[in-house]
């Protein structure tokens, strides 16, 4: 019974610590307030960097748009953390890089895409048994001395 008592201890303790969540916040938050800034104010893309900071993506095939993502992230224990709340806020400029329009994006349901790890077969550079056979030959018995003859003692 003495040693029944610390067990079920440690047993419990490690369940309940199991079971805590560790939340993280990425990314740069751009909240109600200043989105109103953004819509009522012409400001530059200058301007709009000062007001909220540099932003998360730029992307290459449009250099005019740019994003603000925040997210709120979860884990647990030893599982892969899961997106719980998503907030992305489009700016999008004119050529004169003046605010054409601001969008908010709150995106709860994001799907968790998985890896796979699979590579795609290259079909035609098949070999068949001979031809693997042949292309070891000699493959694993190389020279010690770095001649294509051993030399002996």
């Amino acid at each position: 019974m003495k040693i029944f008592i610390p067990i079920l201890t440690l047993i419990s303790m490690l369940l309940f610590t199991s079971s805590c969540q560790t939340l993280d916040v990425r990314g740069q938050y751009v909240d109600d307030s200043t989105v109103n800034k953004l819509e009522n104010k012409n400001l530059t893309k200058a301007g709009v960097e000062e007001l909220i900071g540099t932003p998360t993506i730029i992307p290459d095939y449009t250099p005019d748009t740019w994003y603000y993502v925040h997210r709120f992230m979860g884990k647990r224990a030893w599982f892969q953390p899961k997106t719980i709340e998503q907030r992305i806020v489009k700016i999008k400029f004119t050529k004169d890089d003046i605010i054409e329009e601001v969008v908010v994006l709150n995106d709860n349901h994001t799907e968790d895409i998985e890896v796979v790890s699979e590579y795609t077969k290259a079909y035609g550079t098949e070999q068949n048994g001979i031809q693997t056979f042949i292309k070891n030959i000699g493959r694993f018995n190389k020279t010690t001395d770095g001649k294509k003859k051993r030399s002996k003692k």
